[in-house]
């Protein structure tokens, strides 16, 4: 559907698997949204006008049909393309 192999090999540009671990086992609720909007406020607002396709498990942000971004929420990780 898109182009965003790279992200397996490629470094992320954020991770916040760690914090959302702990807050996770501290009763603190999966941080699925959480991360996503500090994804987003961090990384993607930087990236002008995007649209957002969740495509289970990852949301791909794309400038016209292009990827620009990945943001897996399942491990609460991210790339720029």
């Amino acid at each position: 559907m898109y182009a965003i192999e790279a992200i397996n090999t490629m470094p992320t540009c954020a991770n916040y698997c760690d914090e959302a671990v702990a807050e996770y086992e501290a009763g603190l609720g999966d941080g699925i949204d959480k991360y996503t909007g500090k994804f987003y406020v961090e990384v993607v607002e930087g990236l002008g006008h995007t649209d957002s396709d969740d495509i289970g498990g990852l949301i791909v942000y794309l400038r016209g049909a292009k990827p620009v971004a990945v943001y897996d929420y399942e491990n609460f990780c991210g790339w720029v393309l």
